[in-house]
């Protein structure tokens, strides 16, 4: 059911079905099985692919067209790539000094 979709996601997102196995902690042979449709995953593995790549649920069952490259999807790609903890941080820093400039700005 959801074979087409994750193929489709998962090479735009350029990524092997060995590096998703290795993200979702599973046998790479179980991601082929679910991009063939010979298995599906369960919920909680469903709603974990869906987070990684940014998608709805809708989206990721095919239940809507509303599918995006990573490059029409903007900002979101930053929230799928790994970051340092000081890397994290600054961004979390950065982002609490910008939301009291726009209330300043605001008020």
């Amino acid at each position: 059911m959801i074979g087409k979709q994750l193929r489709q996601l998962r090479k735009s997102h350029e990524m092997t079905q060995e590096q998703l196995a290795d993200f979702l902690q599973m046998a790479k042979s179980t991601i082929s099985q679910y991009e063939n449709d010979i298995n599906e995953p369960d919920l909680n593995t469903i709603v974990r692919i869906a987070d990684l790549f940014g998608v709805s649920l809708d989206e990721l069952i095919g239940r809507s067209d509303a599918y995006k490259s990573p490059q029409d999807r903007s900002g979101n790609e930053l929230l799928r790539e790994r970051l340092t903890e000081d890397e994290s941080q600054y961004l979390r820093d950065s982002l609490q000094m910008y939301r009291k400039w726009i209330k300043k700005k605001q008020d």
